[in-house]
């Protein structure tokens, strides 16, 4: 191998070797830019489910205790019976 030959050589392997790190340069922030996207994602679809369960919560609340909420559950509602006392006094029959 004469001298030209080992410095062509040399040039050819230091040009490989300047590809292949840039190649794993590119790789590597491609495969990051990938990983943040995918978290991104997740994140958002674990937000998504968490509000999801929280309307799902306040639906089941408002079918147990009603419009008004827990607080008011036991409250009068309409046409709830009031107790005897509370009703008009029944007409006096004529004793005949």
């Amino acid at each position: 191998m004469t001298p030209a030959e080992a410095i062509e050589a040399a040039e050819l392997v230091g040009a490989e070797i300047r590809y292949r790190n840039q190649l794993a340069r590119e790789t590597a922030q491609a495969a990051y830019q990938r990983g943040h996207a995918d978290g991104y994602l997740r994140a958002i679809a674990d937000v998504k489910a968490a509000q999801h369960g929280m309307v799902l919560d306040a639906q089941l609340e408002t079918l147990r205790y009603g419009a008004a909420g827990r607080e008011h559950f036991a409250d009068a509602r309409p046409g709830d019976f009031r107790g005897r006392a509370a009703r008009e006094p029944e007409p006096e029959l004529e004793a005949g």
